[in-house]
């Protein structure tokens, strides 16, 4: 088939598709809408808007959406309506007869009635998509919120009531729970051979658009309840598959379970870091069953260690004493090799609480956060078995020095698990990234282009659990090196698509009531620091947010792109950092200084690291705009995904 014959036939096919697909939105929308939906089924609402969400990211992916708006070139640049056009037709035509099917079996045994739209009142929102998806807390992009009033506007028949198509919703005198339970299962494989169809490319770019909006939706359920309803609208696709769990998945089989499963394990992590901060809000069991709640307060109190059970191996010769984290033995049925990191806090005065109660709360709902589990492996986060105290210690004599001031050393230390993996031996101590660029030889690109991805990623999702950081730079992300034996010893090596995040001394919730602890003002970890959260000058210190954590790991994309500290990078000798430490931000945006970004690791990763400095309306956040409001949350973290994230996955080399 010559070429011209074949992009006719496509657009043929797409044409009647794209008729048969309104077809499918506007029954689909008929059903959504209905009214007086039991709230214990409105899990099922939810799960139905979440595939339909997966239809649209099939039509935005085949080309057929834009065909809609007169745009044919994925449709002329694919084959996809070519070769296979009798099943697109015949697969979404099943959809459209689904739906038309379901309604007339309900109406049949009276399950489902039609109701006429009074003008304003409640139901306004029928006439505004955007409205109805906000209110079931599904994030609808702009063009899909068009396509459905245009879809829902075109309809001219008439309904055996005389009411007309387009002015009419549904609504449920008893609603038939195994009627739709089954709705879903058929529409969910019906859309699971739609992405089938589809070349491996596609179907992975339908993978991600899906995976974007799962995370659009993680941002909009925020109280227990509503985590409650998407964990177990996503259990009911889950239950019938079984996928691991990606650490990126960007690279997870195109077939949605995974990322479901991935998407469920973040609402549970959100759930339980809520059920940390509201603890006077009480939930039932069956929540906490589902939720894998546990008891927050016990773990709290569990992840208290006794400093007695933790060994610190003496710090060695020429070594710096005030590191941020240390090797140890923890003592506790039996013996374990950990890692420490430590928090410093101020020294109390005699009669004070100390450490201070602010510093003790802040610091068991973060050792709580990070020891619970299932933890998302996306986190990249090491698991935690708790904190203590070091001020109490004993001298070289046994003799107790707490109260001592030369003696008491006012740190926190938070005991982490060595990795698991095989080739990692218990005794390897973990090294930063900031060590590895002042003693290694510089990784090849692709390695340091593994580092900023599994990074950006890992922030991503910590982000999308409503979590900020506030340390991100080298010295807090580590590795393990890998132990392998050869026949003439045994080699270590780092494997730099395993990076993990540490340091998360000062994390703390994205709320505006959220208190914001201060770190201290070390002058290279300014480097690193968004500008306005330095307080220089005589206005006050902005409260943290997540922009300032992305601001920071573009600082590091641009130490891997030279293989070098941010202070050789901009030359800045040790008595002049403080000049120009507001400046720093303005001299990493300088067009010479992002084109040898660009010079030694390509456009892509130039234009992602950009996108992190400058924040702003690069991130799609307006210069008035609060970033922690919903809409503005959702709308940042897809640019940051779509732009930083997804950018960084697709660079070639």
């Amino acid at each position: 088939m010559d070429p011209i014959s074949a992009a006719g036939i496509a657009l043929s096919v797409a044409s009647l598709a794209g008729q048969v697909f309104t077809g499918c939105i506007q029954g689909i929308q008929f059903i959504i809408t209905a009214k007086n939906l039991p709230e214990e089924s409105k899990y099922l609402n939810l799960r139905l808007r979440m595939e339909q969400q997966r239809l649209f990211a099939w039509s935005e992916t085949s080309g057929l959406l834009d065909l809609q708006n007169d745009n044919d070139r994925k449709v002329r640049e694919s084959n996809t309506f070519v070769i296979h056009r009798t099943t697109i037709l015949d697969l979404l035509v099943q959809i459209q007869c689904l739906f038309q099917e379901f309604e007339k079996a309900q109406k049949k045994n009276s399950h489902l009635i039609v109701v006429p739209e009074p003008g304003g009142s409640d139901d306004d929102f029928v006439h505004d998509p955007a409205k109805d998806s906000s209110t079931a807390h599904v994030p609808l992009p702009e063009r899909r919120r068009h396509f459905i009033i245009k879809a829902m506007s075109a309809l001219k028949s008439t309904t055996e009531d005389n009411l007309s198509e387009g002015k009419r919703r549904l609504r449920w005198a008893a609603f038939d729970k195994d009627a739709f339970e089954e709705l879903l299962r058929r529409f969910s494989a019906l859309n699971d051979n739609m992405t089938d169809i589809l070349d491996a490319r596609l179907q992975t770019e339908i993978h991600r658009t899906t995976q974007d909006t799962n995370r659009g939706v993680l941002q909009l359920h925020k109280d227990l309840s509503s985590l409650h309803r998407l964990v177990m609208a996503l259990d009911i696709k889950m239950q019938a598959h079984a996928y691991p769990v990606p650490a990126i998945p960007e690279y997870a089989p195109a077939n949605d379970a995974s990322g479901l499963r991935l998407l469920a394990q973040l609402a549970k992590f959100k759930a339980f870091n809520e059920s940390l901060e509201n603890e006077g809000s009480p939930w039932d069991d069956a929540t906490a069953l589902v939720l894998s709640l546990g008891h927050p307060d016990a773990e709290k109190a569990n992840t208290r260690i006794n400093r007695s059970d933790i060994m610190l191996e003496p710090v060695k010769s020429g070594s710096d004493s005030s590191a941020i984290r240390s090797e140890a033995i923890y003592r506790q049925n039996g013996t374990q090799r950990v890692w420490i990191e430590w928090k410093d806090y101020d020294y109390q005065l005699p009669g004070s609480p100390s450490p201070p109660p602010l510093i003790v709360d802040r610091v068991q709902r973060l050792a709580s956060l990070l020891h619970h589990k299932p933890k998302p492996e996306a986190f990249r986060v090491p698991h935690c078995l708790g904190y203590f105290d070091n001020a109490r210690r004993h001298n070289n004599l046994g003799i107790d020095t707490e109260g001592d001031d030369d003696g008491v050393d006012t740190r926190i230390g938070f005991v982490f698990e060595k990795p698991k993996d095989q080739d990692i031996s218990p005794e390897t101590p973990p090294i930063s990234l900031f060590e590895l660029i002042n003693s290694s030889a510089k990784p090849r690109v692709t390695e340091r282009i593994h580092v900023a991805h599994a990074i950006a990623n890992c922030l991503l999702y910590l982000h999308s659990v409503n979590w900020l950081h506030k340390g991100l730079r080298s010295h807090n992300i580590v590795f393990f090196p890998v132990t392998t034996k050869y026949k003439d010893g045994v080699r270590t090596k780092i494997d730099y698509s395993k990076p993990y995040l540490s340091g998360f001394d000062f994390a703390r919730p994205a709320r505006a009531d959220e208190q914001t602890e201060i770190p201290g003002d070390h002058g290279a970890y300014n480097l690193y620091r968004h500008p306005h959260t330095q307080g220089h000058g005589f206005g006050p210190r902005e409260s943290f947010r997540k922009s300032f954590d992305i601001y920071s790991l573009g600082v590091v994309m641009v130490e891997l792109a030279h293989w070098a500290t941010i202070d050789k990078v901009l030359e800045l000798q040790m008595e002049g950092r403080m000049r120009v430490m507001n400046r720093v931000r303005e001299m990493l945006l300088g067009e010479d200084r992002l084109h040898e970004v660009g010079a030694n690791m390509g456009e892509l990763y130039e234009a992602a690291t950009k996108k992190c400095i400058a924040g702003g309306m690069e991130l799609g956040i307006r210069e008035v705009e609060d970033e922690r409001s919903d809409a503005s949350a959702s709308r940042m973290s897809m640019v940051f995904y779509e732009d930083v994230v997804k950018k960084l996955g697709d660079v070639r080399v």
